[in-house]
């Protein structure tokens, strides 16, 4: 059985949407685990309306607000199932959303991600432009996405992933200088079995044309190597990440441990304009694993 694990907050707007997408799945062996984080609009009443209509919902409310990291860390010990998906609030599934994933957890790999389609609010799809991966180059290793994950960006979405619930043993509870959880599940899953990408939509993903995320997934692969010199970014999560992995998986095979101890060097270097300046061979060596990117339109948003 697949578990789905979803955390909601004041998501009244969309929620009918993205439920209704989950019930609508090819594969229907699910129970879907939902935690709402004290919401102040309909959301619970909502929820508690599906879970009286279908006995495989079960809905929790949290006695006070944990935040959206440690909300998905709840609902994710209270799912049963074999596997677990992570499901955010305001998304739409494609109908073969787990039957796509679930057909790629093969051999020893731990998690599973598929591709979103962009969306406005209005769930119309958005230009390319806004595909975190630009389609143009996917490591197929562990190392290589161990090295987009700590030295550019995590491109790997907690609500397209699937993920082997023994994983949890290991990977939970979610280091606290972790910014996001997802990015937490994909770094650690480099280091604990495998990660592996699936080149295919499962998601509608909502975003904000006007968000942060939005304007930075735009940038070119060499806006963001130069921006890597310039500015001092993204090392202290992926610090508290190298830290918790050495402490939860200490066999770690010879070649991992050198991973581990080249991306300490090289975010530890990010701390003055001169480390950086000195991290630039190593980022054109590996350019096309770190920027997920095979030279076309270099410069192009």
């Amino acid at each position: 059985m697949i578990s789905i694990a979803m955390a909601t907050y004041n998501g009244a707007k969309f929620i009918h949407e993205q439920i209704d997408s989950i019930l609508n799945q090819t594969i229907q062996d699910f129970e879907l685990v939902i935690c709402d984080d004290c919401s102040t609009d309909e959301t619970p009443e909502i929820l508690h309306k599906y879970a009286q209509q279908d006995d495989r919902i079960r809905v929790y409310i949290n006695e006070c607000n944990l935040g959206f990291k440690k909300n998905f860390e709840n609902v994710i010990r209270k799912c049963n199932g074999e596997y677990i998906a992570l499901s955010d609030q305001d998304d739409i599934w494609l109908p073969k959303h787990l039957e796509i994933l679930l057909d790629k957890m093969i051999g020893e790999t731990q998690l599973v991600c598929g591709s979103p389609i962009f969306v406005n609010e209005r769930n119309e799809e958005l230009p390319k432009k806004y595909d975190y991966l630009k389609k143009d180059f996917v490591p197929d290793n562990d190392e290589d996405m161990a090295r987009h994950i700590f030295l550019c960006r995590s491109t790997f979405q907690g609500a397209s992933m699937l993920i082997r619930k023994s994983f949890f043993d290991k990977a939970l509870p979610i280091p606290d200088g972790a910014e996001f959880h997802d990015s937490w599940f994909a770094a650690f899953a480099c280091f604990a079995g495998g990660l592996t990408f699936v080149d295919k939509p499962v998601i509608r993903y909502r975003r904000l044309d006007n968000a942060v995320t939005c304007a930075y997934m735009k940038l070119s692969p060499v806006r963001l190597l130069i921006g890597s010199v310039l500015v001092n970014h993204a090392i202290k999560d992926r610090l508290t990440f190298l830290n918790t992995i050495k402490e939860r998986i200490p066999n770690l095979s010879p070649s991992k441990v050198n991973l581990v101890c080249t991306f300490e060097k090289l975010l530890k270097r990010r701390n003055t304009i001169w480390g950086r300046i000195a991290n630039i061979p190593y980022q054109i060596k590996h350019f096309k694993a770190i920027y997920c990117y095979d030279g076309k339109h270099l410069f192009t948003i």
